[in-house]
């Protein structure tokens, strides 16, 4: 699939809200979580990819294996937590996807303390 696929997708998934929405009801909730889960689910198939280009830049550059390990769970995070929140705003529920941000940002923080204080330790040696 894609990016013309995608785009194509989500315009007939809108057309189909909209015109559920006309209705009312619940449906139209149901129908843009499902064309949400399913372009999310494409572009995660992708994301292989970039795992494998940071994989390269990371070894070619002698990177730790800690390191690349905390720079692919910050992106999971920031990739998971940004897909929930729209979700939420989605379904109309802005302020619960405001607090996964706000979650993902603190989870983000503890994964990287350790590359912090090393940094931090790095620093204090040269002085």
């Amino acid at each position: 699939m894609n990016i013309l696929q995608i785009v194509s997708f989500a315009a007939i998934g809108v057309v189909i809200i909209k015109f559920l929405s006309e209705l009312g009801g619940k449906s139209a909730m149901y129908v843009r979580v499902l064309v949400g889960l399913t372009i999310f689910s494409f572009a995660a198939t992708q994301l292989d990819v970039v795992f494998q280009i940071i994989q390269e830049l990371a070894h070619k550059i002698n990177m730790e294996g800690t390191y690349l390990t905390i720079i692919f769970k910050i992106i999971g995070i920031a990739y998971i937590a940004e897909f929930g929140h729209q979700m939420c705003k989605d379904a109309g529920e802005d302020g619960i996807g405001q607090k996964i941000q706000f979650a993902a940002k603190v989870m983000i923080f503890v994964v990287a303390a350790p590359v912090i204080l090393a940094l931090i330790e790095l620093i204090t040696q040269l002085l």
